[in-house]
């Protein structure tokens, strides 16, 4: 079994945010938490959505951003970016895009969760950090991040690890969504490799479905 160590459980509620550009309804800026939390089907306790047409549900429960892009970014912009810049509910250690799969199962905790998508960043990464390109460069590395959903709802220590319990068999990973997603949009037979997982978010697979 594969362990993950979680650098931080975060979770935050919609404030206004002001910015150069003007207000925003956001939880973007959550704060890390220290005592063991509960994970529900939608979301970890303390935690909720601005805009729940595009965020949250089940399918996007909890959002997930690798430890190890920080770096990228503070050399990218050159400036250091605290957990959880990027509005994750977990910032984890040594695992990526390149290596989750939709449908994998972890365990967190009392908890047990599914990947379903990757994270479609929004203009709300710029505003929260001021830095207009973010989206776009987001979407050409590929360092989305990515959802969960909820299987098994659970308590959750911030010391909890993430441990891979079962890989899907069809190994669609994330970094092969995204390249559908951003690069290669209108390749026919990836796209009907990542319909073919059964565990794949129901909005992603509408949209991938609409391309066909």
């Amino acid at each position: 079994m594969k362990h993950y160590k979680v650098t931080a459980i975060s979770v935050g509620k919609p404030t206004i945010l002001e910015t150069e550009k003007g207000k925003v309804d956001t939880a973007f800026r959550k704060k890390k938490v220290d005592e063991p939390v509960y994970l529900g089907r939608f979301n970890f306790s303390g935690d909720l959505q601005a805009d729940q047409q595009h965020h949250g549900g089940v399918d996007k429960a909890v959002c997930l951003y690798p430890a190890r892009h920080y770096a990228h970014w503070e050399t990218i912009y050159g400036r250091i970016f605290l957990y959880p810049s990027f509005g994750e509910n977990l910032t984890v250690e040594d695992l990526d895009e390149k290596q989750a799969a939709i449908g994998d199962i972890y365990t967190l905790g009392e908890a047990e969760v599914q990947v379903t998508q990757p994270r479609q960043p929004c203009y709300k990464i710029s505003r929260n950090h001021g830095i207009d390109d973010f989206p776009a460069k987001v979407m050409e590395t590929g360092f989305t991040g990515f959802y969960l959903r909820v299987l098994k709802e659970g308590r959750v220590h911030p010391d909890d690890l993430l441990t891979l319990k079962k890989k899907d068999p069809e190994a669609v990973t994330i970094e092969e969504v995204n390249d559908v997603k951003y690069h290669d949009k209108n390749n026919r037979s990836k796209i009907k490799r990542i319909l073919s997982v059964p565990a794949l978010a129901d909005s992603l697979r509408a949209s991938l479905q609409g391309k066909l």
